[in-house]
């Protein structure tokens, strides 16, 4: 325990606290900006079983947010080279990388053994796959996305059941930009990432959250940040 100690002195995780975040585990979707920080977050923290899915291959654009790859990497698989390091940096924690696309058909295998799910990923029929089957299987979904120098995060599917389409116009997602063509800032990727991974171990510690059923905007270029609660219609 010594290694957890500065958070084990906080009055929310303590020893007990501790334990949880060492028998929970959690489903980490993209290994590319968010996944990076996220995954790396709760390495550091001791979950203590996390799995790492992407089937994408490590690219020189991907070097100024994506912080533990290197020019060593390239072309090798995203969800190999991250697992294998954070195995380094914490050598008691189970970590597996799926080096696939999660898909319908194989979302049930790779999630049978994971209690949390984080949504890391930039692409939308992906988004909408965990949407469903964290909506079918009551799995509680950490959920953020970062463009341009803007980025949010949410809980979906907890104690309030939110849902991704209860927040957005599918068709109009669909037609919008994506982070590739309007570019993105790589502190920003840091900030909603870190908030991600901490919404996580609130919830392994069942601390209450407003961010579920409400939804935090950043914007690191006027550094406003703003809270929306949600409200279904």
């Amino acid at each position: 325990m010594k290694r957890y100690k500065q958070q084990i002195q906080l009055p929310e995780i303590g020893e007990e606290g501790q334990q949880k975040i060492s028998q929970a585990s959690v489903l980490v979707v993209g290994a590319g900006g968010l996944g990076t920080v996220v995954a790396t977050y709760l390495v550091a923290m001791g979950v203590g079983k996390i799995g790492i899915v992407d089937f994408d291959t490590i690219e020189e654009t991907n070097l100024h947010r994506q912080f533990l790859y290197s020019s060593n990497d390239l072309g090798k698989s995203k969800a190999l080279v991250l697992t294998s390091k954070l195995k380094k940096q914490n050598e008691h924690l189970t970590i597996c990388a799926y080096d696939e696309e999660l898909t319908i058909s194989n979302f049930d295998e790779i999630n049978k053994n994971y209690s949390i799910v984080c949504d890391c990923t930039d692409n939308l029929n992906t988004r909408l796959i965990i949407d469903k089957n964290c909506f079918t299987k009551e799995i509680p979904l950490v959920h953020g996305a970062v463009s341009d120098w803007q980025g949010y995060i949410i809980l979906l599917h907890y104690k309030n059941k939110f849902q991704y389409q209860d927040l957005f116009d599918i068709k109009t997602l669909l037609q919008a930009d994506s982070c590739e063509s309007k570019g993105i800032c790589s502190p920003v990727c840091g900030m909603i990432g870190s908030l991600m991974s901490n919404e996580v171990v609130k919830i392994i510690l069942g601390i209450e959250s407003n961010l579920d059923g409400g939804l935090l905007y950043v914007n690191g270029l006027t550094n406003n940040f703003k809270f929306l609660k949600l409200k279904r219609l």
